[in-house]
């Protein structure tokens, strides 16, 4: 069984891919990729060895797929971001909402595309399952859901919005650098605003894990198709794209237009060097990618 609650936000300019900070761990990462998902996921259900052998297989496929299709797609996104990033003859040229966003919209189709290529895989690992073996997904979702709301619920508002901005200036300045006075006020007006969308966040996270709970109960009593169960999953893993109300629309939409204009503001403050030292980390992963997908 793969793990479905993969935690999918709004990948934007400076914030995707961040869990890999240097050129070379991307590369030992990715190549590593399977075998740790599958290191990881075993070590919170209890697999017989078929189950595990089939999990293996199944979570090779998935980065094989990704490495062809979906790398080079990546490797020229890139490729256009160092592009808009460097500065020219020390002169920081300014960057729009428009670029940042379709940066934005094409790394969010990359994600909407393996989602759904992976959805029938996970499918057959689910029907895999014993019911015996979903108390155990269960207990990892709760372990990992007391995690969360230690770490993101239970301070106090300042606290919430210090951490917050601790965690996005540590985004930016893996691409840029130290950032300035004036690009740590903007993160921490940004992160005043956004703790207000916690709690809202961690409803939906829970709302899913419900519904995806209730698919691996049906998978492992085998009351549900291989067909059905697998546009179920594309639709959870998919589900942070598409709002089922107006409401949840409206604040997905107002999340993404204040961390766009964050990104802008933060990289229209920039100065020559920082925008380098980001086109440099751009072209350094993009240059990574390219040498990846042709590593079949």
């Amino acid at each position: 069984m793969i793990k479905p609650a993969i935690r999918t936000r709004t990948c934007l300019l400076l914030t995707c891919l961040t869990l890999l900070a240097a050129c070379s761990a991307i590369k030992l990462g990715y190549n590593n990729s399977a075998s740790f998902a599958h290191t990881y996921l075993t070590s919170k259900v209890d697999f017989d060895s078929e189950q595990s052998a089939f999990l293996k297989t199944s979570l090779n496929e998935i980065v094989e797929w990704h490495r062809n299709t979906e790398l080079p797609v990546l490797a020229s996104e890139l490729q256009t971001a160092r592009q808009a990033l460097a500065a020219r003859n020390d002169v920081v040229m300014p960057v729009s909402a428009n670029q940042v966003q379709a940066l934005n919209l094409a790394i969010r189709a990359s994600l909407r595309r393996t989602a759904n290529q992976a959805a029938p895989v996970i499918a057959k690992n689910m029907l895999g399952l014993w019911p015996n073996q979903a108390p155990d997904i269960q207990k990892a979702l709760d372990k990992s859901n007391k995690e969360y709301r230690e770490e993101r619920l239970m301070q106090s508002a300042d606290e919430r919005v210090r951490e917050s901005a601790e965690r996005m200036t540590e985004r930016f300045e893996r691409w840029l650098g130290t950032l300035n006075a004036v690009q740590l006020k903007q993160i921490d007006t940004w992160a005043r605003s956004e703790i207000r969308w916690s709690e809202s966040r961690y409803e939906k996270r829970l709302e899913r894990q419900r519904q995806f709970m209730a698919l691996v109960n049906k998978a492992s009593n085998r009351q549900i198709d291989q067909a059905t169960l697998s546009q179920e999953i594309a639709r959870l893993l998919n589900a942070w794209q598409s709002p089922s109300s107006a409401a949840e629309k409206q604040e997905s939409e107002q999340r993404q237009k204040a961390t766009i204009a964050l990104i802008v503001d933060i990289l229209n403050s920039a100065t020559a060097e920082q925008r380098n030292n980001a086109a440099d980390r751009a072209a350094g992963w993009a240059k990574d990618f390219q040498i990846l997908a042709s590593n079949n």
